[in-house]
């Protein structure tokens, strides 16, 4: 048994599945924003925001780094360019996340 099992310690192993849980997170966090995403840009005010391309968010979580492409919108009303994701979610992409609110740090 001993030569068809190599030597791993625990500490090894934890590394290991942290670091495989960092990777599963970033995936399911992106593909969860992905969906509301797509779900705000089904039911937007069609008339007002104009679905203008995507673009790419990166941002780094206590997990890692997600990343994902999220619509941009020209508010016909107002002029500006917005994301609503972030809008929906009250946080500044732009900016990355802020340390201390839901778990995300800079």
């Amino acid at each position: 048994m001993k030569d068809t099992i190599s030597t791993i310690t625990m500490k090894e192993l934890e590394q290991i599945t942290y670091r495989a849980l960092q990777e599963s997170f970033s995936q399911v966090m992106s593909q969860t924003l992905q969906e509301l995403d797509e779900t705000i840009a089904t039911t937007r005010e069609k008339k007002r925001f104009y679905l203008k391309d995507k673009r790419t968010l990166k941002f780094e979580s206590v997990f890692g780094q997600v990343e994902l492409k999220r619509n941009y919108y020209q508010d016909r009303e107002t002029g500006n360019y917005v994301f609503l994701l972030d809008q929906y979610l009250a946080f500044d992409g732009t900016k990355g996340m802020k340390s201390g609110g839901a778990g995300f740090c800079d």
